[in-house]
């Protein structure tokens, strides 16, 4: 099997994965601007890297460069991680048999009567589409696309990936005995971060050890003018963008994504469930399978205040269900979110699709 897999980067558990499938016997050539770290896990690994920045949907050096290397390669397999990608793809392989797999990570953004969405998931030539959450998956179903063309992959973790010595709370200036809550994300306004910001002013008052922690940039000036605005300055934590935002989780108690819309499996939910860390998240796509819907974290709906800081207010004065809720969530990704287990299955589904490919 020879695989060009085709994306503008991949990453720690892409690399991994796609390392698994090449044990697995799997060539792969991969196409884009892979991060060093990531570029030389591939390289160790035996694959061929190709360095491309796709600049649009209609990138000729690209759609040459995938002409060339499925030539040369041998490829029998086009494994497309990004929808610029992806869109040379479909174009570069007008008059060609060879399967094209795609990934999908989010719910929306799809139309028949969309061009662009021609050129991408709802091509013809896309024989698979390896959805991040089975919510993916039902969308997929929701706007007519044939079944056979949809499989549901969760994305696989591994949670020594996680593993490191917390950072100190002082650095942060957060007391020793503080519960905090903290929130990691390019805080957009479709992420929520203003219910959130709400919600725990709400309870500054009644939890006089609760603060708060937004790890990321702020793109929202709705969250600019609820922190400008916040009760107690002292009790709101801001870190800007952090390259260690995976290791910061440990500083707090409590994880959550309010997020409103639109929300597939978020990174940083699924580092802080790896590390312990309990986990709330509103109803929206994806994020109630990533806990279990309600076994290994709690669920609120989205946009709800009230109902967001009725969960924060239930894990402060309840500690012992929140380790609990953290050791569950710990366990859910190491057996249910388990890289090995994505490796099994897509070796599966390319391995189906290459034979299919071959009897065309």
């Amino acid at each position: 099997m020879r695989v060009l897999v085709i994306g503008t980067t991949v990453d720690k558990p892409e690399a991994h994965i796609l390392q698994g499938l090449m044990r697995r016997g799997v060539y792969i050539h991969f196409l884009g601007t892979p991060l060093p770290e990531h570029a030389a896990l591939l390289r160790a690994s035996g694959a061929s890297i190709t360095h491309h920045n796709f600049v649009h949907r209609f990138d000729l050096k690209g759609i040459s460069l995938i002409r060339k290397i499925v030539r040369e390669d041998s490829i029998n397999l086009i494994y497309a991680l990004s929808n610029r990608g992806l869109s040379c793809t479909v174009l570069g392989l007008i008059n060609q048999n060879i399967p094209i797999a795609t990934y999908r990570g989010t719910v929306g953004h799809l139309s028949w009567l969309d061009p662009s969405s021609w050129l991408t998931f709802l091509n013809p030539k896309v024989k698979k589409i390896l959805c991040v959450s089975e919510a993916v998956a039902q969308y997929l179903r929701d706007i007519k696309l044939p079944e056979e063309r949809i499989v549901t992959i969760y994305k696989g973790h591994d949670i020594e990936w996680y593993r490191s010595d917390p950072p100190s709370r002082a650095a942060f200036d957060l007391p020793k005995e503080a519960f905090v809550v903290g929130c990691t994300a390019m805080m957009r306004p479709v992420k929520g971060v203003d219910i959130l910001i709400q919600a725990v002013a709400s309870l500054l008052r009644e939890l006089p050890d609760l603060h708060l922690m937004l790890i990321g940039g702020i793109k929202d000036p709705t969250i600019e003018r609820l922190i400008a605005s916040f009760p107690e300055r002292s009790r709101i934590h801001l870190t800007g963008y952090r390259k260690d935002a995976t290791q910061l989780a440990t500083v707090c108690d409590v994880t959550v994504m309010a997020s409103k819309t639109r929300e597939g499996f978020p990174k940083s939910i699924i580092e802080a469930m790896s590390q312990g860390v309990p986990a709330i998240v509103t109803a929206v796509g994806g994020m109630p399978e990533l806990v279990g819907h309600g076994t290994a974290g709690m669920i609120v709906p989205p946009s709800d205040v009230t109902a967001l800081a009725d969960a924060i207010r239930s894990l402060y004065n309840d500690r012992e269900r929140a380790r609990e809720l953290g050791r569950l969530g710990q366990r859910r990704i190491a057996e249910v979110f388990n890289v090995a287990t994505t490796v099994e299955k897509m070796h599966g589904v390319f391995k189906e699709l290459v034979e299919a490919g071959a009897v065309r």
